[in-house]
């Protein structure tokens, strides 16, 4: 009998090593509701990161990871990583880092090519600080899960069965992986991620740029290893960035001929425990030349900025469908 409990995330990016800062992931990334077999980019990052971590010496900690995706993965094959070193002292590290997978030709792909920077622990600090959330978000324990919210809406009208069940597939593979809380000051909760495009929200009556969404989150299964929490939390950053602006206009994806992430710069601040619950705050600043710009900021439960992640995504327009601005 085919077991239904869902893969813990470890398992997912678990990696078999292939030589000298080489590895191979030992499954093909998990489809996650995309109806071709297209990869998530967030597992490109997971395991680009986690393969930085593997390769330097212990004590030095990330606190910069960037680069660009290169082309999509697909879910029928393993990914490949492999790290260079360009910078081993006393104090920092960097590491170049490519992920590829191979094509029906056998021949390699390159999909994500990325740098990471860390640094050894300084023993004291002149500064700790960090930004706040844009505004107040309800906390965790008094909302429902991002499925049991999605039901909400549905049980009392708001949605139709058909977009529920489009939402279940698409996010369900995500909600498997964390215990997620949506705030329902964000816009996420009230549209259903934007799936539910016609709902009205909050934050219609002010500046796209000045609309957020916001979710507590935390790992579904333990996360007893450094490398394996940065790797779930950057693939956790990755996601809504590249449709967000679409999912906070009432804007439908048939509008787009093509929409992806371009680039991704994440900037790591504190040492990070996903076994514990964070707040995630999405927001986008500027759309055009075909192109958006979003970003992600998370905090601790003592209100801390964690990490941020920022990228900018392709947004083409079907011939006809575009707009002079937004």
């Amino acid at each position: 009998m085919v077991s239904t409990l869902p893969t813990p995330f470890t398992e997912q990016i678990a990696f078999s090593c292939t030589g000298e800062n080489s590895w191979t992931t030992v499954h093909p990334p998990q489809r996650m509701g995309h109806t071709l077999p297209i990869a998530y980019g967030g597992y490109a990052l997971a395991v680009a990161l986690k393969a930085a971590g593997l390769s330097v010496p212990q004590g030095y900690h990330i606190y910069s990871f960037m680069g660009n995706f290169l082309g999509p993965a697909s879910t029928d094959k393993p990914l490949h990583v492999t790290t260079r070193t360009f910078r081993q002292t006393r104090t920092f590290a960097t590491r170049h880092i490519e992920v590829s997978q191979e094509q029906d030709n056998e021949k390699p792909r390159v999909c994500l090519f990325a740098t990471a920077d860390f640094q050894i622990k300084e023993k004291e600090n002149i500064f700790e600080y960090s930004r706040t959330p844009s505004k107040s978000y309800s906390h965790h324990t008094s909302l429902p899960s991002t499925m049991q919210a999605a039901q909400n809406l549905l049980d009392c009208g708001k949605v139709e069965p058909g977009l529920y069940n489009t939402f279940v597939e698409a996010f369900s593979g995500s909600a498997s992986i964390f215990d997620i809380h949506p705030c329902p000051e964000g816009i996420f909760a009230q549209n259903l991620s934007g799936v539910a495009r016609c709902l009205p929200h909050s934050q219609d009556s002010i500046p796209l740029a000045s609309r957020t969404t916001a979710d507590w989150f935390r790992s579904s299964s333990p996360l007893s290893d450094t490398r394996d929490q940065l790797a779930a939390l950057a693939f956790y950053c990755d996601g809504a960035l590249s449709f967000c602006p679409l999912a906070f206009s009432h804007e439908s994806l048939d509008k787009t001929a093509s929409w992806s992430s371009l680039d991704f710069a994440m900037r790591i601040f504190r040492d990070v425990d996903l076994n514990h619950w964070h707040l995630r705050e999405v927001q986008t600043h500027v759309g055009g030349e075909g192109r958006t710009f979003s970003e992600s900021w998370v905090w601790d439960e003592a209100g801390r900025a964690v990490a941020n992640m920022s990228q900018q995504s392709i947004m083409r327009a079907l011939p006809g469908k575009g707009k002079a601005s937004l």
